[in-house]
């Protein structure tokens, strides 16, 4: 056993405000080639996920995470525990889609 994996808060790709909105599609759409995301809170402050749960839609996906890459086959899913990810850098083009959630100390 690693360990018990603590957590304080939740941040996730999907805002509530947009969930009424009948236009609203629920996947993050990469709007550059390559690009990163960062993980803050609504105050803009820096996030350090220890835990990161990262879907797929249909275009598999390669996350950059801490130099290592992780792929992700299209319509799966990944889950990585027990790092500290303050960024991810998405290997894909523009328009790729996917899905993220994670939780922080």
């Amino acid at each position: 056993m690693i360990g018990n994996l603590m957590h304080s808060g939740f941040i996730s790709s999907l805002p509530t405000n947009k969930l009424n909105d009948a236009n609203y599609d629920p996947w993050y759409i990469l709007t550059q080639n390559n690009q990163t995301i960062v993980f803050k809170d609504t105050n803009n402050q820096q996030l350090h996920l220890n835990s990161l749960f990262i879907e797929a839609e249909n275009t598999p996906l390669y996350i950059n995470i801490n130099g290592y890459i992780l792929y992700i086959p299209a319509n799966e899913s990944r889950n990585c525990d027990f790092e500290s990810i303050s960024s991810i850098q998405v290997m894909n083009l523009a328009n790729t889609k996917l899905r993220w959630s994670g939780q922080y100390v």
